[in-house]
This record gives structure tokens, sequence and C-alpha cells, in this order.
């Protein structure tokens, strides 16, 4: 039978036909199948914000700022559309012509080499869908192209695609890259400005002015003559905006480096917003207000890391010993400053929140719980060997003074407490009962389990430094609890409020107690007291109390002034030895911060409140001195009503000189 070549193609047209005829029905039924468009999870920004609004770090998986298409300058618009689809408001979701062209050199290279895409399918693309080249994905891409154009406006169209594409250096959407690149919202940027942003995504890595200064103006001046093209801009402004010298972001890196500040937030404050998903925040486009003060926090990073000693490296390279920092304002438990460590990128510890024995800066607990019990200032202990016996123990509680020595002499609580005597301490705790201490920790804020052991007093219980300080507060602030507050304010990528952390007081102790306390440790910062090194560096009333653990592992210093309670902690992380004591090591770096940190809060001191009276003591017994007394005297503090009523008498004062009769004048 002889071949019939028209039959043949007869048969391959009705073949063709067919096929088309299927791909159109199959496409068409893609299309109105689609009732309702998948959905589309952004990652957006979350950014950190210091107290005064002042960025401080991003965190992102994508760096992306939504923003409304009011707020995008009209010129972005008029350069994405004159570069990347000049019949956007004439196309119904993809371009005929554009697929043709693509489709004929796909066919020619036998793969898909050229997209031919509309910015309709350029957005449903980067919503919905991968990035692979493939028929199926491009049907597909078409299909959601059009159910857009069907659902949404031009502008609304418009405003998601700047809001979702990509401008190079982990960069999304146009608000994000205005930052970026021009350091100013997407709002401000000019037509040269606008014409550079739209070259970028076309080949983020090559059109970076960052990356390839040339390659992306020149590109810049493609589009600019693309826009008066299009009529979008006239001759005249196309010649000022090729002539315009562009000012870039010169520090254009966003700090995107987590902290101690956003570890100690994701670990006090955000349980509740991060669920089960750690990324929570990296994707949630949340804003975080914090309370952190940035020239406090620069002062803290730069002075723990300058004056912290280096005596050794650990197995992993890493600086010992280690410190931490932290600041908060008495009144409002506002953190203003946080510092976990040298270096957060060295090593993520943060040493704001691990548990160390104090030493004697858990003293001052015990000091204000005897006050309470109507102790006062002027009582006396003997600071002299002891022996006591601990429940449970073979060996008996045999405690010595830091030196390993005693005084051997009567103390009086306030010079006890500056000298930081460990047998007035114990006795102390004695007498007032074991668990007064854990009872007044716990009023204070400590929420770490005290015992209440012999060793108590002098820091035995591991307590973190951030609650130690916060327990500070009440003897600044007049007798108030705080809690520590570091976020002011939390809002999601819709503005709606999270978080709204208000300061919160409740009065623990009496006032004059807290300024009894205050009047003591002020003693400890001069000369004489275990944090004497203070007296050479501040320069404005202050007062605290350093610690020193056993075996000398942690070294601390926490105290106050009427603005802010700091705390500083210095230990090995391995919980070597250190080379000095709280005093020698602690007490230097809490004085240089607050000296300088305080630079712009004048000068001022405690508040006396009008329930502490004076009284002029005999030192040897803390009883009101007699006029026959040649014993040291000074003038001591008390609350109203707790004064001693008798003198000191030859019965139980050495310096007392009976009065020699015999030189009397008698008048009769």
């Amino acid at each position: 039978m002889k071949f019939k070549w028209s039959q043949l193609v007869i048969t391959l047209l009705i073949i063709i036909a067919v096929l088309i005829s299927g791909g159109l029905g199959f496409f068409t039924y893609m299309v109105f199948s689609m009732e309702e468009l998948p959905d589309s999870q952004q990652a957006q920004t979350s950014r950190f914000y210091y107290h005064d609004g002042e960025l401080m770090t991003t965190q992102f998986v994508e760096n992306r700022t939504k923003v409304p298409l009011e707020e995008i300058s009209e010129q972005v618009v008029w350069a994405t559309v004159a570069v990347e689809d000049s019949d956007f408001y004439s196309h119904s979701g993809f371009d005929f012509t554009g697929i043709a062209r693509a489709a004929y050199q796909n066919l020619r290279e036998r793969r898909i080499t050229q997209g031919g895409s509309t910015i309709t399918q350029q957005l449903a693309k980067n919503l919905y869908l991968n990035h692979d080249r493939t028929w199926d994905r491009k049907l597909e891409e078409a299909a959601i192209a059009i159910n857009l154009e069907r659902k949404f406006s031009k502008d609304e169209i418009m405003e998601k695609y700047l809001n979702t594409i990509y401008y190079g250096h982990s960069t999304y959407g146009i608000e994000a890259a205005s930052q970026l690149y021009f350091d100013k919202p997407a709002d401000e940027l000019n037509t040269a400005e606008a014409a550079m942003l739209a070259g970028i995504p076309r080949g983020p890595g090559y059109y970076s002015p960052f990356i390839n200064e040339e390659s992306a103006y020149n590109r810049q001046r493609i589009i600019l003559k693309l826009m008066e093209e299009e009529g979008f801009i006239s001759p005249s402004e196309l010649e000022q905006a090729l002539n315009e010298e562009l000012e870039l972001n010169e520090e254009f890196a966003l700090p995107r480096e987590s902290n101690y500040v956003v570890e100690q937030i994701m670990n006090q404050e955000l349980d509740e917003i991060t669920e089960d998903d750690p990324e929570t925040i990296q994707k949630g486009g949340f804003d975080f207000h914090t309370t952190i003060d940035p020239h406090m926090q620069e002062v803290a990073e730069r002075i723990l890391d300058e004056e912290l000693p280096e005596t050794s490296k650990d197995e992993e390279g890493t600086k010992q010993p280690q410190g931490a920092l932290v600041a908060l304002e008495p009144d409002t438990g506002k953190i203003r400053a946080l510092v976990g460590g040298r270096d957060y990128q060295e090593t993520m510890l943060n040493r704001v929140n691990i548990s160390r024995s104090p030493g004697s800066a858990f003293k001052p607990l015990v000091y204000a719980a005897a006050l309470e019990q109507d102790y006062t200032i002027a009582d006396t202990f003997l600071c002299e060997p002891i022996s006591l016996q601990e429940e449970g123990m073979d060996e008996p509680y045999e405690p010595t003074d830091f030196d390993g020595g005693f005084h051997d002499e009567n103390l009086t609580l306030r010079r006890a407490l500056a000298e930081s005597c460990n047998i007035t301490a114990v006795k102390l705790n004695q007498k007032i009962g074991r668990d007064a201490a854990a009872e007044m920790a716990d009023r204070l804020g400590v929420e770490s389990s005290i015992g209440n052991h012999l060793s108590t007093p002098l820091g035995s219980s591991e307590v973190n430094l951030l609650e130690l300080t916060a327990a500070y507060a009440p003897f600044a602030n007049g007798g108030y609890r705080i809690e520590p507050v570091i976020l002011n304010q939390a809002t999601d990528h819709n503005n709606e409020e999270l978080i709204n952390n208000s300061a919160e007081k409740e009065k623990v102790i009496d006032e004059g107690i807290a300024y009894l306390m205050t009047d003591m440790m002020k003693d400890a910062l001069e000369p004489g007291g275990t944090a004497e090194r203070v007296s050479q560096i501040l320069e404005r009333p202050g007062a605290g109390k350093t610690g020193t653990s056993q075996g000398f592992r942690d070294a601390y210093m926490v105290g106050y002034t009427p603005d802010l309670v700091v705390g500083i902690y210095i230990g090995n992380d391995q919980e070597e030895p250190l080379q000095g004591t709280g005093g020698s090591l602690a007490a230097p770096i809490w004085a240089k911060f607050v000296e300088e940190a305080s630079h712009a809060i004048p000068p001022k001191d405690f508040t006396r409140p009008d329930n502490v009276v004076t009284e002029t003591i005999c030192q040897e017994t803390g009883l009101i001195q007699s006029e026959y007394c040649t014993a040291d005297s000074e003038k001591e503090l008390f609350i109203e009503g707790t004064a001693p009523a008798e003198d000191c008498s030859y019965q139980d004062c050495p310096y007392i000189e009976e009065p020699n009769w015999w030189e009397w004048d008698f008048w009769f």
C-alpha cells in the first residue's frame, strides 16, 4: 500500500490538536478546581530594641519587614514594572507573548532555560512553589497566577510581590532592602535608588552594589532608560537620576548576632510565644522593646572584657576566668545592662543564670533578718573560736574568719559586716533562728532553695547572680521587693501587643531597716572594709558587699547607688580556684562600671527615713556611752525605740574610769 504523506500530516495535526485541547482542558480544570489558594507562611524578621528605640539586633531566617503599598515609593513600583513586567496592568496573570518567546527558546534547548514569567507568576512561585524548572511546575504557577488575579487587585498583587522578592544578603521585601542598602524606609526612595533596587532580584549575587558595584550601576542605568521609555519618568528626570551619586549604607550588614540579652529574653519572657518551635522568634516578625540602656550595655561589655584577668584557657580555648554583670533600677526592676560572659559567640553560657555559692555576699540577708528581730547595728558579738554540731555530721562545724584567724574582740554588727566577720554571722544566725535567713531571702526575691545549715549565713546555698542582685534592691528602694524585667513590650507582625510589663513592687521590709542595711554596707566600701578599693574609684554614695566562696572558686560584688543595683560574678567555668577574692577582683570592676555607667546621673545620697534616730554609743559594749567611758565612741543609727536604754558601766565596760570623789566640790 502506497504511503500517503497527507494522511500522516493530518494524523499528526489531529494528535497535536487533541494534546493541546487536553492540555488546555487540564489547565482549565486546575484553574477552576483551585477553590482556595494554598497557605503561604512567610518568615519575617524579629527586631530587638534598646529602651530608647535604637535597634539592638535582629533575629531572622529571612530578613523581611512587610509594609503596605502606600508605604512604598511609587518609583519602586514603576521601576519594577519597567524591568520585570511592562504589561503588568493589562494582562490577566501571564503574558502570552512572553510565554511564546520562552517556549521557543526552551524547545531549542530541550529544557527550560527562560521563564517569561509575569510579576503575578513570580509572586505565585515565591509564595507557594519551589524554584524547579519543570513543565508541571510552570503549569501550576500559571494556574495560581490566574487565581491570584481573580482574587486580588493589581495593587494588592504588587504589594505582595514587593514584600516577597529577594534582594540579596538574606534580605526579602522592599522595606528590608531599602533599610539594608540605603538605611531609609521604602517610602523615601527616590528614582535612582528605586532603579538600583529593582535591578537586584534578577541576580542578587551579581547586581548587589555591595558585591559588584559596576554591574549594579550598569543595570540601574538600563532600568532608568526603560522607565523613561514606558513613560514613567520624563527625559529630564532620567538625566537627573543618571547623574545622581547614590549614598549607600556603609554599615550595610544588619546586626543579627544573638547575644546574652536575647538569650535572657528567650528564657525569661518568651516561653508562651516560642512554644515548641525554637525558630518562632526568627520567623515571626516580632518587635521586642527591651529595658536595656545602650550606653550601660556597652560599658558593661567593655569593662567586663577589659578588667577580667586572663590567667588561663580551658580545653576549648576559652579565656578563664569568666564573669557576668547585671544592672537594674531598684525602683522598677528594669534591667539596664546584662552580660553573661566575655564573648557570647565564643561561649554561649550565660553566667547570669548559673547557680554558685555567693559567699559573704549573702550575709546582708542574715543581718536584715536580725534587725527585724530588734537586734541593732550597735549590738556586739565576740569574734572567737567556736565549735558547733551540725545534725547528721560527724565532725563539728568550726568556722574561722577569711584569713583562718579571729578578731578576738567584740565587734558591733556594723563593723562585723564591713569587715565580713564569719563568726559574728554564724552566731547571729543561731540567735535569730536558722530559718530566718531563708525566709528573708524568699521575701526579697531569691527563688533558689536556701538551706538552714550552720554555714548558710556564709553563703553555702547556691543562688544565681540575677536573683541575688534583685534581692539587694529593697535595701536601695526603701524596702520594696521588685521583679527583674528585661522586656517592656512585645508585639507581633500585625502590631498586636503580646507582652506589656509594668513595674511590680511589694513592701517586704521596713524602710528604716533598709536604710540601716544601706548605712552598714556603705562602710564595706570604705578603707578597712572588704570592698575598700571601691573608695578609690567611686565618686558617689554607694553601698554593697563582697563575697568569696569556699576554696576561692567564685568571687562576687553586689552593691548599689540610689539609682542602680549592680551585681558582678567572677569564676572559672571548671570551678578551679581564682587568684583573688571578691574584694580584689569583683569590687574594682563593680566600681568602674557604676562610675562610668552613671556619668549622666547626678550623684545623690540615700534618703534617711523619719523612723531612724542617732545615738552615741560605746564601741566596746554597744550601749549608750557613759560620760565616764574612755572607749572609742561613734554616732550610731537606730530604728526609733530600739536604741539601748542603758549607759555602759564599769560592770560591763573595761574603759570606765570611776570618778575621783575627792576632787568634787560639794556645796552645802
